[in-house]
């Protein structure tokens, strides 16, 4: 027998449509306020006082009421020397008696030896001047700046697209069977 067996397998079809996610962010509100930072200095000029009165006493130089001291004490010390030498002389004279030539040396003494000097050198001034500081004072103070930030976050927006799949029939199955011979009539 002749038989021809033609066959269609069936076909699947599938469709996808891919998900889609659509994200957007947007940037957050922002406001920042800043104090700045201060600085604040305060200061008093220093003062240095320098008293040289000491060193212009020596030189010389001295203020009306310590050069009248001064003098008083050199004309008391000088009268002094004076009344000690004439008391010196009269009891000198007093005991000629004792000394035969006590004219002769108090007439060289008051004539030469009176007026000797005796000279020294040093250098002036020999003190150092007063030196005083005062004030100078710095003072320093700190304002601490400050930043206020205020800050809003906006969420994101999410958009989703559902993705799906599509299974179907492309092609259905058949069987198909024929005879391709020689016909055949036959009873049975």
């Amino acid at each position: 027998m002749d038989l021809r067996i033609t066959t269609t397998p069936a076909l699947i079809g599938i469709q996808t449509n891919s998900a889609k996610i659509e994200l957007h962010q947007q940037q957050a509100d922002m406001q920042m306020n800043i104090e700045q930072p201060k600085l604040e200095i305060h200061t008093e000029q220093g003062k240095v006082q320098i008293d040289q009165y000491p060193c212009r006493a020596e030189e010389g130089l001295k203020n009306n009421i310590d050069l009248l001291k001064d003098t008083a004490v050199f004309a008391k010390q000088k009268a002094m020397q004076g009344i000690e030498r004439i008391v010196r002389q009269g009891n000198q004279f007093a005991a000629i008696q004792n000394k035969t030539d006590a004219v002769a040396e108090q007439a060289e003494e008051n004539a030469y030896h009176l007026f000797d000097k005796e000279f020294n050198f040093g250098s002036v001034p020999k003190s150092r001047p007063n030196i005083d500081f005062t004030g100078g004072n710095v003072e320093i103070n700190v304002v601490e700046g400050k930043v206020n930030l205020q800050v809003k976050v906006n969420k994101p927006t999410l958009n989703y697209t559902r993705g799906n799949v599509e299974v179907y029939l492309r092609q259905k199955n058949s069987i198909n069977i024929e005879y391709v011979g020689k016909k055949l009539n036959h009873k049975i």
